[in-house]
């Protein structure tokens, strides 16, 4: 039994690191962290990438939408630098490439973020030997279920942001529709929970992971409240808040 919720370092390191990069992901795995979250999107010629927009505009010094882009021309791109230029020349990683450095050394949580993604990804987890060790997680349900459809074993969470928050109801609706795609957790907005909201999960079998929590008073809230994972950008802050 866990005596504090499992820490989560969200798109790597990314507090202090070029986020989605290997690098944010090594300095994760320094800090020895429980998990690291990342998101996959698809390129123009079907290779799996990992980054959270769906422009390469805001993290490297290109431009475009990631689906008119192939690998190489991503490949090329510098995603590095505009977090500092001492982070110069880090690239945008595939899928497979996070898969070779993690290798089970922590749980990795792949955020679909395309569901006609979903096929792939499995098919990548499966090449790589990694269903033990990755929980796949996704605001679109559809991808939950064709995951699930594929691969029953596979851990899966489906998020929700701020809006299923407006009333119990409304997050009840959520957790409907968590159980009715067959994710076994969810992961939702802090901003969303209550100890009410947290109990009716726990009592339905769902795990309940947070994002994104970066400072120690509201991480010692949620933590009172019984959440079971914390997704951070300072995971470095957590596992101190955690320890103390």
């Amino acid at each position: 039994m866990r005596t504090r919720p499992i820490i989560i370092a969200h798109r790597g390191f990314s507090g202090r690191y070029p986020e989605n990069t290997l690098r944010a992901f090594e300095e994760a795995l320094r800090l020895r962290v429980d998990a690291i979250e990342t998101d996959v999107r698809s390129t123009k010629d079907g290779a799996l990438i990992l980054i959270h927009d769906d422009t390469v505009d805001r993290t490297t010094n290109g431009s475009g939408h990631v689906k008119d882009l192939t690998l190489d021309e991503i490949s090329k791109l510098d995603a590095g630098s505009w977090r500092g230029e001492e982070f110069a020349g880090e690239h945008i990683p595939t899928l497979a490439e996070a898969l070779n450095l993690i290798e089970g050394e922590v749980m990795l949580l792949v955020e679909i973020k395309e569901p006609d993604t979903t096929h792939a990804v499995i098919e990548t987890l499966r090449h790589h030997m990694a269903f033990g060790w990755v929980n796949i997680v996704s605001f679109h349900s559809k991808a939950i279920k064709l995951t699930k459809q594929n691969e029953p074993e596979i851990p899966c969470a489906l998020i929700g942001g701020k809006e299923i928050g407006s009333s119990d109801g409304t997050f009840f609706d959520f957790v409907y529709d968590t159980l009715n795609c067959g994710a076994n957790s969810v992961m939702v907005h802090y901003s969303t929970l209550t100890p009410k909201r947290i109990h009716y999960c726990h009592e339905r079998f769902l795990s309940v992971g947070t994002w994104t929590v970066d400072n120690r008073d509201l991480a010692k809230k949620l933590i009172a409240m019984g959440v079971d994972a914390i997704a951070s950008n300072f995971p470095d802050v957590m596992l101190e808040t955690m320890a103390a």
